[in-house]
């Protein structure tokens, strides 16, 4: 689901990047059983069932769309996928733009053999926005966490143009391999990758991270970006701070034919605004308002008072990234896709 918004800052053209088509997801039947999460003979999804479930969840985001039925939606997804969507039904309402649908191609299905809870698979797809533009490839990551939920959409992501293949490990029998999150045989273990990340983010070329990540939009670019609002707000008196840090969304990570890794995690972008210079205590001076982007207006309570001291923005932002081999000594950390949308808009 994409709603159009043209008052975007450039500046943060950069850090939003398109928004990923959300949806929704009817249960399939037969995808898996109703046994508990601890017991050791759960049926995980095959790759015929999860290519059930992928064709369900496209044909039923055309049907909530069609009838713009955002209650229905939002009931049917999980994870980080939830926030996004809300937050982009809230803007796409508030600027009176309807959520619109993409239209999909023919799914690439990367499904692990799982025999517990929670259970999930990822699919690549190429994804035609409905108003018009290139076709890009979207990482999809559906997920049931237990034997009483049904399968929903927890992520999803654009592929970078130009970014390497994913190779993705698959047996003979059609069958990728999930990782542990604490697994040693990669660079950096999956439950560290988006920490490695997100120093770069904050802390640009100069972070202690940087040899091990690669330069790009999503690491160093991002602060980039971030650093020349920073310069921006400072000439009006204010100043801006921002720092890139972890969730408690789950995240997920395939084996790839290198040895290496493909992670999908879900980090949060929190930007601060604060006024510098107020007039003194006794001043009569009128207090000065801190602008907020025409983008992030329909996020903040109609009767929420100007913001005259601290203007907060939080944007929940998913990222599909390579994480090399244990043994490749020399090969970065690759951040090559991500999606999501502004959160979540608040201060004083």
């Amino acid at each position: 689901m994409n709603a159009t918004f043209k008052s975007i800052p450039r500046a943060l053209m950069a850090i939003l990047g398109p928004l990923t088509a959300l949806g929704l997801l009817l249960s399939v039947q037969g995808c898996s059983t109703a046994a508990s999460a601890t017991t050791s003979s759960v049926t995980g999804p095959t790759p015929a069932s999860a290519l059930r479930v992928y064709n369900s969840f496209v044909t039923a985001n055309k049907v909530a769309l069609a009838n713009h039925n955002e209650l229905l939606a939002l009931s049917l997804l999980t994870g980080s996928q939830l926030s996004i969507t809300s937050a982009t039904y809230g803007v796409a309402t508030a600027g009176g733009h309807l959520v619109t649908d993409p239209a999909y191609g023919q799914p690439t299905l990367y499904v692990p053999k799982l025999t517990t809870y929670p259970q999930w698979f990822m699919a690549t797809v190429p994804e035609h926005p409905a108003t018009g533009g290139t076709t890009q490839t979207a990482l999809l990551v559906f997920d049931r966490p237990d034997a009483a939920a049904t399968w929903a959409l927890s992520g999803s992501a654009i592929l970078d143009a130009g970014s390497p293949a994913l190779n993705v490990a698959v047996d003979k029998v059609g069958y990728a391999t999930a990782l542990a999150t604490s697994d040693q045989t990669v660079k950096l273990q999956p439950d560290v990758v988006g920490a490695i990340h997100a120093t770069v983010a904050d802390d640009g070329p100069s972070s202690a991270a940087a040899p091990v990540v690669q330069a790009g939009p999503h690491t160093t670019g991002l602060y980039q970006a971030n650093k020349a609002i920073a310069r921006q707000v400072a000439a009006q008196n204010d100043s801006y701070n921002w720092e890139l840090e972890g969730t408690s969304y789950p995240f997920f990570a395939l084996r790839t034919t290198d040895g290496g890794a493909l992670v999908f995690y879900t980090m949060t972008l929190a930007t601060t605004t604060i006024a510098a210079h107020l007039p003194h205590v006794h001043s009569k001076a009128p207090l000065p308002v801190i602008q907020v982007p025409a983008v992030f207006k329909s996020l903040v309570p109609a009767t929420h008072k100007p913001f005259q001291h601290q203007l907060t923005v939080n944007s929940t932002f998913s990222y599909i990234t390579l994480d090399p081999a244990a043994t490749a000594q020399k090969a970065p950390l690759q951040v090559i896709g991500a999606g999501g949308a502004v959160t979540y808009v608040r201060g004083t």
